[in-house]
């Protein structure tokens, strides 16, 4: 199952969850005050695969061999 990360909009706290796929706001109450006012959040894992395009902030640019 993957973990979601979720954004109370109540309590503005920001927290994640371990779901099954598919899991929506609707599924959710926040972790800390029970609120079920959430916004799923978009993780920096998501975006690295949209559109089946890659980015990368941590990787050289020749890789990680060095040379």
């Amino acid at each position: 199952m993957p973990i979601y990360e979720y954004k109370c909009t109540k309590c503005n706290r920001a927290f994640s969850v371990l779901q099954r796929v598919g899991a929506t706001e609707k599924d959710t109450v926040c972790t800390e005050c029970g609120s079920n006012a959430v916004t799923k959040l978009l993780s920096a894992f998501s975006c690295s695969s949209l559109e089946g395009k890659t980015f990368s902030t941590s990787a050289p640019a020749r890789g990680f061999g060095g040379g």
